[in-house]
């Protein structure tokens, strides 16, 4: 397990003591900052932190070198800069209401995607944050401490804890506060090492959705939280090195490739990481996500899904399935290794973990990508189209997406209904008859898409916040579009209200469907009004959610729309 602590810099030194924006602005420490790092720096004696990370901004680096004393390895990340202002640095917050009064609303009707003139957005933020987690988790075990801004801060806690980014100002974060973040430390292992015969081309280095099969598998090993990772190469060993190397990569070369089994390059990539669990630097590794190079389409979700059963316990082995079919990756706990490779190689790795019994857990799994490989032009083929279908889930995939997870059936006829009444819409905008299977329009609009949108949109129902978590969801598993009209279908951003797009026409076709029946926006708010009466703040939020919706309405009906 490996512990980080996420460490917001002291306090800034304010020109005339008057706290101000600043983003980017660069500013050192207040002799106020400089004892509470001070203090924190005897807090951290004696907890081996290994490297402080920290923003290239004045307040954190020096606030990096006292928590440092020159014992402790520091190194920038630029990714770790504060939340850019753009035209709000330097200002109290009094002066940008007084200047940009109608952008301070907006920011506070849509926190997350709001940016300031010139500045940057929390979901961009976030973002980039996440890049900086990827490389910190690439290089070390930990412990270690993250040193930034609140902005970043809030953004790394909202996603662990999974929060809506929303609500990130809610997250408490006082100058020389500190989050402690156990994280668990997986490895990945891929083996890479065979000829590709039957394929023709080299698996491992052919393109995918515009990306080499195997840094399209190391990428997703990273999003999952995957620290270093391991290649087992043989054939063309030289050019996946060239391709493949980096930050947090080791390959094992198994010099005999030609004439060995595959299990043997398997066995060579888990005596590596068995071996490495023996030194003390290898102590904090837990698990390690396994594949073979030819299966470049499971998701971040089914990688995440396998982390809770891990968490959970009651296994050595996790192994997911679809549909019937075991796929990959497998997350095997490191106490397993031995009994692995003590194995015979017969029927290879499956063979291995299905001697252990009930230490190998199944886990059903939506993600069609976990097991689905390539040995052939044919099978590269179904790859390259269940990749592009992931952009447009079609009404199939909707239906088994809604099944797993359990989606209630008065929801789904809603649901239903939804998706039916937005896709009229669109027609009606467009000025032609257009199936919901249809290709985008030439003006960019998808009614394919508006059509899965309106199935998946209440997929989480019953969940709290349940558009953002069924996003997440459905953007977990690789399908991005839909995912975004899942996340706007509640609260449509301001940048969506005013042009002709997916979101807008699943937002409103959802205020104008109770249950299944198609109803007035007066009717569909009155109970929520009724609901409401004694609450201002909650009626004053529903009031506003009424405005954007027949703003959106009338919109509509100015395209063509009279239904």
């Amino acid at each position: 397990m490996r512990t980080l602590y996420l460490v917001r810099h002291g306090m800034p030194a304010f020109p005339g003591e008057k706290k101000q924006c600043i983003g980017w602005t660069d500013l050192p420490l207040s002799p106020e900052g400089r004892r509470q790092m001070e203090a924190l720096g005897e807090d951290f004696a004696g907890r081996g932190i290994q490297r402080i990370y920290t923003s290239p901004l004045s307040r954190c680096v020096e606030s990096a070198h006292i928590l440092s004393g020159g014992r402790i390895p520091v190194e920038i990340l630029e990714e770790l800069r504060e939340i850019g202002m753009g035209e709000w640095e330097g200002l109290t917050f009094e002066e940008i209401r007084s200047r940009y009064p109608a952008a301070y609303r907006e920011r506070g009707l849509d926190m997350a995607r709001f940016c300031p003139p010139g500045g940057e957005s929390f979901v961009s933020c976030q973002q980039r944050a996440l890049r900086a987690l990827e490389k910190i988790r690439a290089e070390e075990n930990g412990p270690v401490v993250v040193l930034a801004h609140a902005g970043i801060n809030r953004a790394l806690i909202s996603w662990k804890e999974n929060r809506p980014l929303e609500n990130l100002l809610q997250i408490p974060q006082g100058y020389g506060s500190v989050y402690t973040w156990e994280d668990p430390v997986f490895a990945g292992l891929i083996v890479a090492a065979g000829f590709s015969s039957r394929m023709g081309s080299f698996k491992p280095l052919m393109e995918l959705d515009g990306q080499k099969v195997i840094e399209r598998e190391i990428a997703t090993l990273r999003q999952g939280g995957v620290g270093e990772i391991a290649v087992v190469t043989g054939y063309r060993a030289e050019e996946l090195r060239e391709v493949a190397g980096g930050r947090g990569m080791t390959f094992l070369h198994n010099g005999r490739y030609a004439e060995t089994r595959m299990f043997d390059s398997v066995r060579m990539g888990l005596r590596y990481f068995a071996e490495k669990k023996r030194t003390p630097a290898g102590e904090a590794l837990d698990g390690i996500y396994f594949l073979p190079v030819d299966v470049p389409l499971f998701s971040v979700f089914t990688m995440e899904w396998e982390a809770r059963a891990f968490a959970a316990g009651g296994g050595e082995v996790y192994c997911p399935w679809y549909e019937g079919a075991p796929g990959h990756p497998l997350l095997i706990r490191c106490s397993a290794l031995e009994d692995l490779l003590a194995h015979n190689g017969e029927r290879g790795l499956k063979g291995a973990y299905e001697r252990l019994g009930e230490r190998t857990m199944r886990l059903d799994m939506p993600d069609a990508g976990c097991v689905m490989d390539a040995d052939t032009p044919e099978e590269f083929a179904r790859l390259e189209a269940f990749a592009q279908s992931r952009q447009v889930p079609d009404e199939a995939a909707c239906r088994r997406l809604l099944a797993w997870f359990g989606t209630p059936e008065e929801t789904v006829r809603h649901s239903e209904a939804v998706a039916q009444l937005a896709v009229e819409m669109g027609r009606a905008c467009l000025s032609g008859s257009v199936h919901p299977s249809g290709d985008a329009d030439a003006g960019g609009l998808n009614l394919a898409l508006v059509y899965a949108g309106g199935l998946l949109h209440d997929l989480a129902k019953g969940q709290p916040d349940h558009a953002r978590a069924g996003g997440r969801w459905l953007r977990l598993l690789g399908y991005g579009p839909a995912a975004r009209i899942v996340e706007e279908h509640t609260d449509l951003p301001p940048s969506r209200q005013n042009h002709l797009n997916e979101s807008l026409l699943v937002y409103l076709a959802d205020k104008r469907i109770r249950g299944t029946r198609r109803v007035s926006l007066e009717e569909r708010f009155l109970p929520g009004r009724q609901r409401f009466a004694g609450d201002p703040e909650a009626l004053a939020a529903l009031e506003r959610r009424f405005a954007c919706a027949k703003k959106v309405e009338e919109w509509i009906r100015r395209k063509g729309y009279e239904g």
